[in-house]
């Protein structure tokens, strides 16, 4: 599976890259908003809630397949249809289990 990691914070980026690879998925990785709008489309994205050069909540919306956004912040209101909200910090567990 392709999957698309948006995530300014390196470590955090670099943990969730290392886990999806080692279970066999090409990632992309990207730090900004405008990095994700120039990547390939993917099957399955996780997208930083705050980005640096944008709203990680409106690039999820707007990505297709699914798409798990990724924050330590409660939201006033749900994400939105076909985003689902995952909290930081992501365990390599919680990963398998939306993979299967």
């Amino acid at each position: 599976m392709r999957v698309l990691v948006v995530e300014d914070d390196p470590d955090q980026r670099r943990l969730l890259t290392l886990v999806l690879r080692a279970r066999g998925h090409e990632v992309v990785e990207c730090a900004t908003v405008a990095e994700a709008q120039a990547a390939e489309p993917c099957d399955l994205a996780f997208v930083d809630r705050r980005l640096p050069d944008g709203d990680g909540l409106e690039l999820a919306r707007s990505l297709p397949g699914r798409v798990y956004l990724l924050t330590g912040d409660e939201l006033d209101a749900p994400p939105g249809a076909g985003v689902a909200l995952l909290l930081k910090p992501v365990r390599p567990a919680e990963l398998d289990a939306l993979l299967e």
